[in-house]
């Protein structure tokens, strides 16, 4: 992910709240798949304060959308 280094080092602890907030329901990969993703819609955006909350705000919808795998048998 390209970025300067506050963001990255901000987007990674992202990452790892959504882990945390997600244990038990969703794995690591599909964590960091949906914040790729979010970070990904966002790559081009000329303000980049915002950032970090945005990516998180758009990877939970994405979590949020994912079929769950406990009504999945």
């Amino acid at each position: 992910m390209p970025g300067d280094s506050r963001e990255d080092a901000a987007v990674r602890e992202v990452t790892e709240r959504l882990k945390s907030a997600y244990a038990g329901r969703r794995t690591a990969q599909e964590i960091e798949a949906a914040v790729g993703k979010a970070y990904h819609h966002l790559r081009d955006r000329p303000v980049r304060d915002f950032v970090p909350v945005l990516v998180e705000r758009r990877a939970r919808r994405i979590l949020a959308d994912l079929p769950d795998p406990s009504e999945m048998d």
